[in-house]
């Protein structure tokens, strides 16, 4: 399992990790902000592994995380693998998340299933996946897509809160039976999320509104998600997007006191606690 958990504690953050079959790497560390890089502890994704993520954005912090380097789900002779990410975002947090191309190749069965709690007011998201089917002359393999986002809601006849899903999927695509109507000839999947928020009006919005391979979409509650399909991943016109609606999750969201500063002890095994001082920068994993 791999741990991230940002807390506010005293005026200053505190971050705690653990390695899994990610480790992850502080690159930057603020009062209430924190960069971290997700690295593979090994060869990855390989047929029975089974890669677990844990993230806790704490009230009033900033949590970004950074792939370094895509994924391949390999040959497994359809022997089953598993992806979970499991994110708590809490009051007037932020998380972001840039994933690079998550291929599966000829071969490879994952299971990939997000679940992303919005708990309390002000709770934003902001996050990029990108599925390729198959590497360079592959079909690819199967992949299972399921996406859960939960957010807290009030009712004027109660003033108690609850959690109702606002966005629920299940999507199985497989590059050696492709369905028309959901991925068809093509083999890349591009989506950006923007969670607890509408998606800005702008330039970036409209081109992807305009694409004939783009669609955004409307969230019933407090959200927008847009989807490319293309044959090779470079054509997507999500970048901009990315960026935009990433921009417009930061303008909205209460931002750090201080500038953020570089970590300077990067190690990895055991669980660690960080926390930043006007003295010290603490060793991270």
């Amino acid at each position: 399992m791999t741990d991230i958990h940002l807390t506010a504690d005293a005026g200053r953050a505190r971050l705690t990790t653990r390695a899994g079959a990610l480790v992850p790497r502080v690159i930057e560390i603020g009062p209430d902000s924190a960069r971290v890089a997700l690295v593979a502890g090994g060869a990855l994704l390989l047929g029975g592994d089974s890669v677990r993520v844990s993230i806790t954005v704490g009230v009033g912090c900033t949590l970004e995380l950074e792939d370094i380097g895509g994924t391949v789900a390999y040959n497994a002779d359809g022997r089953g693998s598993e992806w979970f990410v499991d994110a708590t975002v809490e009051e007037n947090a932020l998380l972001l998340w840039h994933g690079l191309p998550f291929v599966v190749a000829d071969g490879a069965n994952v299971d990939r299933r997000t679940v992303i709690d919005l708990r309390g007011h002000g709770a934003l998201a902001c996050l990029r996946e990108t599925i390729v089917l198959g590497r360079t002359g592959e079909r690819g393999g199967t992949i299972g897509l399921r996406t859960t986002v939960q957010a807290m809601t009030h009712t004027e006849a109660s003033a108690q809160a609850r959690t109702e899903a606002i966005f629920v999927e299940h999507l199985t695509v497989s590059g050696t039976d492709p369905v028309p109507g959901v991925l068809g000839d093509n083999r890349v999947l591009d989506s950006v999320l923007l969670l607890g928020t509408r998606a800005p009006a702008d330039a970036a919005g409209r081109v992807a509104r305009d694409s004939p391979c783009t669609e955004v979409f409307e969230l019933e509650g407090e959200g927008s998600i847009t989807r490319s399909l293309h044959h090779e991943a470079h054509r997507s016109l999500l970048s901009p997007v990315w960026e935009s609606w990433r921009a417009h999750a930061r303008s909205i969201h209460v931002a750090p006191v201080a500038p953020a500063r570089s970590a300077s002890t990067l190690s990895a095994g055991t669980p660690s606690t960080s926390s930043l001082s006007s003295s010290q920068i603490g060793t991270h994993l």
